[in-house]
């Protein structure tokens, strides 16, 4: 029976140290966590060597294979996880003169011993070759790590800048730089240069070309083998330039797109920081990746340096079930070391993954698996080609260019209200719709663009988003605004925001700090008879009124006047005041659904045919009753529960209360750490 959720377990096996008691204890695990597949790595961590020669390579290939007879009669299938393809860092190797190929040079000069160039004719070669041998052995599938990048190979920040790349940039620049004068150009302060563009297309196109020759070969030796790749933080993806549909469409060729997005908590942390970076990450990435239903995301749940120690079993499984959200095909599981060790009976991991398959495979069923593409709530526009565009302030490092785009996203998904991530292709217009934009986003578009985004649409913006309009001279037409002062934090103007005239939790006139973990403000002044009303307002701390604080404009556009600050991002906004005032006006004013009383909650909903809603709890409290607000063409009496019950599952009709106020109730505890879904019976 073909599983719809798919189970691949990622796992090293030593050639130099494998024997029966641990092929036995591998096909057992199998077999009691209902695995599908088992993904070998080749070369990985501690028993890395650099990069392998064929004979090398081989030596894994024959082990793997002798295995994979004994999975195959099980009925599961092999796949292949070479662990790197550029290599992840330096830690002491060196590559074999016999492979020749060049290492890759970061932006401050610095040569990596075993990172290779990525433009070296020699490791694009080698690396086909590579690729050519690993598909002998037909794997289901056949994956490019994520050290398939330009960025974060330790000890180098960002490449490449060898003799080579500056031969390529200088040609296109038709100049004679040298690496440091290039960068400087690169990260000069203010508009985007054209060494910038010239390095940002050049890192593109080269991953392409790379991921294109691999494809070819791979399909030519294994045309069932299905190519995936794995990717990290797609804000830093973008700052080497990332085209998702074009890296994607090269690699996949007549399959599917395979991707295994990063799930941002390799040892635990706490769930509701988790449920950020989710948002920023994984959901993010299959905004990015997915052009449809067919595209297939394995997420990677890694549990580093691996055991309970690293990370309760409880909260692996919550990683598990909440794939979901993102309508994942399936999990890509690294639970065990790396070094050879095998399977750890003693950690209980079968179990686990066995409970939670039933669950799985039923919400991952055509009926009721999430469609990406009928997502509903606050659409929170981002692009991948932000770096492009984006406007630099010192000019010291490449890390004031990363996108800050998923900051509404990360907030309203952790305050429980419905919101999706939005690949904008600056050719779609949108119409009475609820848009967030954040960060320098609008600087992807014309001012005739910007001014139909805004116009036609409820839009929540920042103060950065502010700031382009101000740069574009759109402010007074749009906004109502006559100009704007930046006040940064922590040197004495601004203490804290008070929400005049408002209650929220019983709290008269409640207040929220602009002191700590935020960005600067942005103080603006409206012009006379501008459409504004103002919820709340900045004080200092002798409570002088400095002016508003967070406004709504024309009754549709909402602005929170704030940049994004360096350590802390957005931190001081994820308070129960913020949320009780941005559910104030969501309610007010859109169709948008929320989560009621359940702090913590994540709610996804669709709502094309039919109404869905996936609630998951990214906290360890139970909520004693599913409490949220719906717009009355979705206050529906009558739904289907699919919930976890042990190993089985419980899919019952439940009856929905609703109130007055748009508030339905449905009486069932949603324990702490535990993804549902609720469809409506129509």
């Amino acid at each position: 029976m073909t599983a719809n959720f798919k189970y691949s377990l990622r796992f090293t096996l030593d050639p130099e140290n494998w024997d029966d008691i641990k092929e036995s204890k591998l096909l057992d695990f199998c077999q009691k966590g209902r695995i599908d597949d088992v993904a070998f790595f080749i070369n990985p961590e501690e028993l890395n060597q650099s990069h392998l020669t064929a004979e090398q390579t081989q030596v894994w290939l024959d082990t793997i294979q002798t295995v994979g007879l004994k999975l195959k009669q099980l009925g599961i299938t092999t796949s292949l996880n070479p662990w790197t393809t550029l290599m992840h860092s330096d830690r002491g190797r060196t590559i074999n003169p016999k492979l020749e190929f060049d290492t890759m040079v970061d932006y401050r000069g610095k040569k990596a011993e075993s990172i290779a160039c990525p433009g070296d004719p020699k490791w694009q070669s080698y690396i086909t070759d590579c690729y050519r041998q690993f598909a002998s052995i037909q794997p289901s599938f056949l994956w490019l790590e994520d050290d398939f990048r330009h960025y974060n190979h330790t000890p180098l920040k960002l490449g490449c800048f060898c003799d080579r790349h500056m031969q390529i940039y200088n040609q296109k620049l038709h100049e004679n730089l040298s690496r440091t004068d290039f960068i400087e150009k690169v990260l000069q302060p203010g508009k985007p240069t054209k060494a910038r563009l010239v390095y940002l297309e050049t890192a593109q196109q080269e991953m392409i070309t790379v991921a294109r020759k691999i494809a070819d070969v791979v399909t030519a030796v294994s045309p069932h083998t299905k190519m995936g790749l794995m990717s990290s933080f797609p804000n830093w993806h973008a700052l080497e330039g990332r085209d998702w549909n074009g890296l994607f469409d090269a690699l996949s060729g007549n399959h599917p797109r395979v991707n295994r997005p990063h799930l941002p908590a390799y040892n635990e942390v706490s769930p509701l920081k988790y449920s950020r970076d989710f948002e920023a990450f994984t959901r993010t990435t299959a905004a990015f990746v997915s052009n449809g239903p067919q595209t297939e995301f394995y997420p990677e749940l890694e549990n580093y340096m691996y055991s309970p120690f690293a990370k309760s079993n409880l909260f692996t499984q919550f990683q598990l079930e909440s794939t979901a959200l993102i309508g994942a095909s399936g999990i890509f599981s690294n639970l065990f070391d790396m070094m050879g060790n095998g399977i750890d009976e003693t950690y209980h991991y079968a179990r686990l993954l066995a409970d939670s398959k039933t669950w799985l495979n039923h919400i991952s069923s055509s009926d009721t698996k999430l469609n990406r593409e009928n997502l509903s709530g606050v659409m929170v526009l981002v692009d991948q080609d932000s770096a492009q565009t984006m406007h630099t302030n010192l000019g010291k490092d490449p890390e004031e260019l990363l996108p800050t785009e998923t900051n509404w996203l990360s907030l309203l998904g952790s305050l429980g209200i419905a919101s999706f991530p939005k690949k904008d292709d600056h050719k779609t217009q949108y119409h009475q719709q609820t848009i967030a934009v954040s960060g320098q986003f609008l600087r992807n578009l014309n001012n005739a663009q910007i001014r139909q985004l805004i116009t036609d649409n409820t839009v929540f913006l920042d103060g950065e988003s502010v700031q382009v309009l101000l740069d574009r001279n759109l402010n007074k037409e749009l906004l109502g605004v006559s100009n704007g002062d930046w006040h940064k934090a922590r040197t004495g103007y601004q203490s804290f925001e008070q929400a005049d005239g408002q209650t929220i939790d019983g709290i008269e006139n409640p207040r929220m700090t602009m002191l700590q973990h935020m960005g600067d403000y942005l103080q603006l002044t409206y012009a006379k008879g501008a459409n504004v009303e103002t919820i709340s307002n900045a004080y200092n701390e002798y409570h002088k009124c400095l002016g508003p604080m967070m406004t709504v404009i024309n009754e549709h556009i909402f602005v929170l006047p704030i940049n994004t600050d360096s350590k802390y991002g957005w931190e001081s906004q994820y308070y129960s005041i913020k949320e009780g005032l941005f559910k104030q006006y969501l309610k007010k004013h859109t169709p948008v659904g929320f989560a009621v009383e359940m702090p913590g909650v994540k709610l996804v909903t669709e709502q094309k045919i039919g109404f869905k809603a996936y609630f998951s709890n990214f906290t360890i409290d139970e909520q004693p009753k599913i409490k949220f607000h719906l717009a009355e063409q979705y206050q529906f009496t009558h739904w289907i529960l699919h919930a976890k019950s042990g190993s089985d599952l419980k899919d019952v009709s439940v009856h929905c209360s609703w109130d007055v106020d748009g508030i339905g109730t449905i009486d069932y505890s949603l324990k702490g750490l535990e993804t549902i879904l609720l469809t409506a019976e129509v």
